[in-house]
């Protein structure tokens, strides 16, 4: 079976949120994904929020709290192969790409 999320352990804040050009929220995030450490910028979709964003995010089982009371986001595998200087940017339609396969 082909596992198509990677997890990632939360680390902290990166940055403050920012926006997109076209209005969207940027949530920076401080992660460690096998052993390497990213930033990774989460992008809510049009009109959405940094809170409704990561509710979705956690009502759908990607966003939970390990053992070790550590917050973990599944990311789709696909973002990571494409990070560029440590950056992973990763939009909310990513996720519902997820649910379609």
């Amino acid at each position: 079976m082909i596992n198509l999320t990677t997890t990632a352990t939360i680390l902290g804040l990166a940055k403050r949120p920012g926006m997109t050009k076209d209005g969207r929220a940027v949530f920076s995030l401080n992660v460690e994904v096998g052993g390497n450490q990213y930033e990774l910028n989460l992008v809510t979709k049009p009109g959405q929020g940094i809170q409704q964003a990561l509710e979705y995010l956690a009502s759908k089982g990607y966003l939970k709290k390990d053992d070790n009371d550590q917050y973990q986001l599944l990311i789709p595998t696909w973002s990571i192969t494409k990070a560029k200087n440590n950056m992973i940017w990763l939009h909310l339609e990513d996720y519902e790409k997820l649910a379609g396969t």
